[in-house]
């Protein structure tokens, strides 16, 4: 069943705009997703990896919702807490 919403994001994503900043910020999402999944599969809480990495709690909640305002050293750190490597690479296209 489509919503009324369904329709409304299918109709703006038709608008290279809109699709592009989407895209934009599905990529950064991604990030603080991935390093949240592996969080919760190394068993670790939020606390522990604060702790771990030298910030609090609610910083690196805000990291995992947020990652694009968190700085390039407290994604390394956080990835290497958690057993993962941040690798960012610059693709040339076409």
């Amino acid at each position: 069943m489509t919503t009324a919403w369904d329709s409304y994001v299918k109709k703006e994503l038709r608008k290279p705009a809109v699709k592009k900043a989407f895209e934009e910020e599905t990529q950064v999402l991604k990030i603080g997703l991935a390093l949240a999944n592996q969080r919760r599969l190394k068993g670790l809480t939020q606390a522990e990896v604060a702790e771990k990495i030298g910030t609090s709690a609610p910083q690196l909640s805000r990291t995992e919702r947020k990652p694009e305002n968190a700085n390039m050293r407290t994604l390394i750190r956080y990835a290497a807490a958690v057993g993962m490597d941040l690798d960012i690479r610059l693709v040339a296209r076409g």
